[in-house]
């Protein structure tokens, strides 16, 4: 009898499940550590919008106060100190199915575009967002340096491959003019719409097809555009995520990391990318959404997998390259800054403290604490601090090296934690050419063990984790090596 342990490595779907060395799932966890933990469930401290989120934002006013701002089909919202979503649209709009609100901070002021019109609002607590003179209306915007820099734009007719960034320091300036320095750059090549800009000192925009670079040089050029990528574009708006001079997205050869400069790294290759592009409802890449979770070094992207409402998040660790999933319903995923409750605000939220998402000491309840938010299907926000869900884990196939029958008699999960709830099966096969078969799930006897009596010459393990848990690092399985027959 042979006692083998059996690591959670790397989750790499792309890869033959014979011989391979790490994962063929990891569902409802995140990386850490060499291990795993478990993704929790959305823990909602607001009220809801009244229809799908289109939208969120938020920022720090001078005097460090969040504020936070949201968007549906025909409102916008701003976010009150006891979780309510107070509407301050100022008139009533009429958002595209396939459009979204996009945001920006400019000063101490909040700037709104879905598309079709854009408007303004200045931070605190009274007045509405009125429309922003003389502004196009737009895809996606940015700021870079002391200039609005638009990316697919509405003024009269759409102009999808140009670029228009307003006066410096004048949000109201948009008609081009050196006095101003109010431009526009029409994109040249077959690089097609542009799907996204991600602003900063070096801002970068992404077309469909092409990547370029934009940087501030003064007059009387303005503005210098350098393309940096060809062939290679962005299939998604809000899949465009930045931390950094890094900026990750998704492209029509799967998840990228840009760097800025012109460096482009494949990060899902042969690892998850062809899972992910068999599992995504490509009709509906509009309603993907990404988000950094900076304190757990995670980027997040939520996505369709079926005909409805995003239901699955795929989660990358930028530290060690390494990719997990979640099953979970949701509208839309956001960076949010936390508005801070009063003990008496809490009542907004539960009626009863023993019934709050989160303890009383969590960050969540705390103004400015930036976590990575999302928004439930019953239009809410929260963070990611609710209840563990249900983990999924499955090994790569083993086998022995002559291929004799493998016989498993006892498997001891290597999971820590005193809540965890764990469930293993054994999926056994004598040849590659035999479908898998899992036997019925198997819990845990007095001494820690849980007992099988499987065989073949393939094996690989799966384990269930209900309850949550601390971490979770491989498994121990007992093994004995029968004959070839």
């Amino acid at each position: 009898m042979t006692l083998q342990t059996i690591p959670f490595g790397e989750w790499t779907p792309d890869l033959a499940d014979i011989g391979n060395p790490g994962l063929t799932l990891a569902q409802n966890v995140v990386t850490h550590r060499g291990g795993y933990m478990p993704f929790k469930s959305i823990s909602e401290d607001t009220t809801a919008l009244s229809a799908y989120a289109r939208g969120a934002f938020s920022a720090s006013d001078a005097d460090g106060n969040s504020e936070v701002y949201a968007g549906d089909e025909t409102k916008l919202y701003r976010l009150g100190s006891t979780g309510t979503w107070a509407d301050v649209s100022g008139s009533t709009f009429s958002t595209d199915a396939e459009n979204s609100w996009t945001f920006l901070k400019w000063g101490e002021k909040v700037i709104a575009s879905n598309d079709e019109t854009t408007q303004i609002r200045s931070f605190g607590a009274s007045g509405n967002f009125a429309a922003l003179s003389g502004a196009p209306a737009c895809k996606d915007m940015a700021v870079c340096r002391g200039f609005i820099v638009m990316g697919n734009v509405l003024s009269g007719s759409r102009y999808s491959n140009r670029v228009w960034w307003s006066g410096l320091e004048n949000e109201t300036a948009w008609t081009p003019s050196p006095a101003t320095q109010s431009d526009y750059q029409d994109l040249v090549g077959d690089g097609g719409r542009v799907m996204a800009v991600s602003g900063g000192d070096i801002t970068v925009i992404f077309q469909e097809r092409a990547i370029w670079e934009m940087e501030y040089v003064g007059p009387p050029t303005l503005f210098r555009f350098r393309q940096t990528s060809t062939s290679i574009g962005c299939e998604a708006t809000k899949s465009v995520i930045r931390y950094g001079n890094n900026i990750y997205f998704l492209s029509e050869d799967g998840f990228m990391e840009y760097q800025i400069g012109g460096r482009l790294t494949p990060i899902g290759h042969e690892k998850i990318d062809n899972w992910f592009f068999d599992r995504v409802n490509k009709d509906k890449y509009y309603r993907i959404t990404s988000v950094s979770d900076v304190p757990n070094a995670k980027i997040m992207w939520g996505y369709c997998n079926g005909g409805g409402d995003p239901d699955e998040i795929i989660i990358y660790d930028w530290h060690t390259g390494m990719w997990s999933y979640a099953v979970i319903d949701h509208e839309l995923l956001y960076r949010g800054r936390s508005v801070g409750y009063t003990l008496d605000g809490l009542d907004t939220v539960s009626a009863q403290l023993d019934s709050l998402p989160a303890s009383l000491d969590s960050e969540a309840w705390k103004g400015g604490a930036i976590y990575a938010y999302a928004f439930s299907t019953a239009h809410k926000s929260g963070t990611f601090e609710g209840s563990a869900l249900t983990s999924r884990l499955e090994t790569g196939e083993i086998s022995s090296g002559s291929l004799n029958t493998l016989f498993c008699n006892n498997v001891r999960p290597i999971v820590e934690g005193s809540t965890a709830t764990n469930t293993l099966y054994i999926a056994s096969r004598n040849t590659l050419q035999n479908n898998i078969s899992y036997s019925s799930g198997v819990t845990v006897n007095d001494i820690g063990n849980h007992p099988f009596r499987v065989q073949g010459r393939f094996l690989r393990f799966r384990i269930d984790t209900a309850g949550g848990f601390e971490h979770a690092v491989g498994l121990r399985a007992e093994l004995i090596e029968k004959g070839a027959r």
